[in-house]
């Protein structure tokens, strides 16, 4: 989603189809600014939003949503396989309780934290 802000997607609300999505970056790196809104959230359904690096005090954290923050686990790797996501970050001490721990291994060097499910297509 880039750099959009709230007030243009407000706009644009009822001139664009809103997909269900696995993972939304959210805009702007998650700062208020660019806050996906409601409706649009509730249309996407995403199983997981992440949060990118931003000032925390700028942030919106999604309540209600499973998050990841880049703040804290610092970098992300997404591993796509047949309609799941494994997940790994940098910080090793970083975790989650939403995501199935299937027992990956290390990747690249970072640390899996946990699996994903999606959307049937």
């Amino acid at each position: 989603m880039g750099d959009l802000e709230t007030d243009f997607m407000e706009k644009i609300e009822n001139k664009v189809d809103i997909p269900k999505v696995d993972v939304l970056f959210a805009p702007h790196h998650g700062r208020t600014s660019g806050k996906v809104p409601r409706a649009w959230l509730e249309l996407m359904d995403p199983g997981l939003v992440v949060i990118g690096e931003a000032p925390s005090e700028y942030l919106h954290y999604y309540a209600g949503y499973n998050t990841i923050t880049q703040n804290s686990c610092g970098d992300i790797l997404f591993v796509t396989d047949d309609k799941k996501v494994h997940i790994y970050v940098a910080d090793n001490a970083y975790s989650v309780n939403f995501l199935d721990d299937e027992g990956r291994d290390h990747e690249d060097g970072l640390y899996y934290i946990g699996t994903l499910g999606c959307h049937e297509s």
